[in-house]
């Protein structure tokens, strides 16, 4: 039986304090690529969702903690930099209208920094401040060689100017900004970086090129340990340096177009559970590195449906110095008994979805995992068919099918071709054609399964249009005479009655039509004799 798999890995080191940085542990995780075309700029917010940057296409695509593609924002003017506040809120820089946009967590537009449209030359990379400085957003202004600081939408200060000297820029790219305060800006074409305090006095510089000159260098971005990554485009690698001293630790990823390789790197960031995202530009992907201790969440499939009494298996992968405890979460909530690194459901039901995540412990601390939505699906089943009918020209017709499942979508069909819109358990047919006779069917489904159908068979009868006793005598004989007339190509019926309540057929008239005499040798045994001529189908 097939079963959903959710896998974590998560690697746990005691962390070196500021001033005593080490390289990272760096392990490569795969790829994000679904959706991706050439993806610039990277951002996540408190839950791990990630944001990338697709300035040919004019999008943003969205990405869960788990990996899955969530979302496509499009008709943006080049998207550049982006970046995501504490609160959620989305700032994003779009080059060709020379402004930075601000979204709440719903995309709904807030405002726009400064004056708007035109408030800069090339709005390139962006920064959150930290809550205690009162949350400032950075934003570098490649071509004006300037950091603009603002606070809401109001511009309060900006620092640099072109040139080659301390606290001057020839076109700064990545900035990030510590939890003091610090502002890093990578000075691209001087190939240095350099750091600011919160009033934007500089106050220290180092080389980033070291003994291999970039030239190139992207993005910047600080984790809790005080090391700073840097994006260095022109060699696809991510340089990590110690951010106090300016010294090379080491570096993340190496040119090229193989898995865990990057081509054109620049945009990173580092996401809640220590995964370093970076864009590989030239592969059309995100690479995903786990660094230290770190948590790492995917999910198969990626859709999160299952179909009801399918397996459900929810595993962690641990790595690191143990020993480790878990507890499995539905909810927000514990579950009784699911203490193990794999949880299983045998044969999921509509009341297994929800929300899951996992809380793992060990001796370096704890951390929640980000959450998977789960959703159990009961596959569709028709219980009553649609059933063969006739019916005559111009008639009214109702179709019907009974079926039971969860969240199911219908479409009718006619000889094996989808009748637009038809999307109900019931198709109403009303003044029916002969060109509507033919084949029924339906296709019931929902997102784990298709059922269809049996054929309901639908006949359009057109009755005859001349139908008539068109003279009636008595003739020399006492018999009754009939004159009658009749349209070619159907059958009929002459019935007798003698009180028009009761009837009895007394002759069956051929297919050939056209104007007949008939004789009742029968009526002179009746004091009344009543006829009617009657089509039969």
């Amino acid at each position: 039986m097939k079963g959903i798999c959710i896998a974590l890995l998560f690697g746990m080191a005691v962390f070196n304090a500021p001033g005593q940085n080490v390289p990272p542990l760096a392990t490569s995780l795969g790829n994000y690529t679904e959706s991706l075309q050439a993806p610039a700029r990277v951002a996540t917010d408190s839950e791990g969702r990630l944001y990338v940057t697709e300035p040919k296409a004019g999008q943003v695509v969205v990405f869960d903690a788990f990996g899955r593609h969530v979302a496509t924002r499009g008709g943006f003017a080049r998207p550049l930099g982006i970046a995501i506040d504490p609160q959620g809120n989305i700032y994003l820089a779009e080059e060709a209208s020379g402004s930075v946009s601000v979204f709440n967590p719903q995309w709904s537009f807030l405002y726009k920094l400064g004056i708007g449209d035109g408030e800069f030359q090339l709005p390139n990379h962006i920064a959150v401040g930290p809550v205690s400085s009162g949350q400032r957003i950075y934003v570098s202004d490649s071509k004006a060689n300037a950091i603009k600081v603002y606070a809401g939408a109001a511009l309060t200060s900006q620092f640099g100017s072109a040139g080659q000297g301390d606290g001057q820029f020839d076109f700064p790219t990545g900035i990030c900004v510590s939890t003091n305060g610090e502002a890093f800006v990578v000075d691209q074409n001087n190939d240095r970086c350099q750091v600011f305090n919160s009033g934007g006095t500089f106050l220290r510089a180092f080389n980033l090129g070291a003994s291999n000159p970039s030239g190139r260098s992207q993005a910047a971005f600080l984790d809790k340990t005080g090391r700073l990554y840097v994006a260095d485009t022109f060699q696809g690698m991510v340089k990590v340096f110690d951010a106090e001293t300016g010294g090379i630790l080491s570096t993340v990823g190496a040119f090229g177009a193989f898995p865990g390789q990057l081509a054109s790197p620049a945009g990173l960031v580092l996401d809640p559970f220590n995964r370093l995202f970076i864009t590989s530009a030239n592969s059309r992907r995100v690479e995903l590195y786990g660094l230290d201790a770190f948590l790492h969440l995917t999910t198969q499939p990626a859709e999160g449906l299952i179909a009801a009494g399918t397996n459900l298996i929810l595993t962690t992968t641990s790595g690191g110095t143990g020993p480790f405890t878990y507890q499995w979460l539905k909810d927000g909530n514990a579950v009784s008994s699911a203490t193990n690194a794999t949880f299983t459901i045998a044969s999921a039901e509509a009341n297994n979805s929800g929300a899951y995540s996992v809380v793992l412990a060990g001796p370096s601390g704890t951390v929640t995992s980000g959450v998977t939505h789960v959703v159990v699906m009961v596959p569709p089943r028709i219980i009553s068919q649609p059933q063969t009918q006739t019916v005559l020209r111009g008639a009214t017709l109702t179709l019907e099918v009974l079926a039971d499942g969860s969240a199911l979508s219908y479409q009718w069909r006619l000889n094996g071709l989808n009748i637009e819109g038809a999307n109900a358990s019931t198709l109403s047919l009303q003044d029916l054609q002969t060109f509507q006779a033919g084949v029924y069917s339906v296709l019931v489904s929902n997102a784990v399964g298709t059922v269809l159908s049996a054929p309901a068979s639908l006949t359009v009868m057109v009755p005859p249009s001349v139908m008539e006793i068109v003279s009636s005598t008595m003739a020399t004989n006492q018999l009754f005479h009939l004159t009658l007339n009749t349209d070619p190509g159907f059958g009929y019926s002459l019935d007798v009655s003698s009180d028009l309540v009761q009837w009895q057929p007394l002759a069956n008239l051929g297919p050939d039509g056209g104007l007949f005499e008939f004789i009742d040798f029968n009526s002179t045994n009746f004091w009344n004799r009543f006829y009617r001529l009657r089509w039969m189908p």
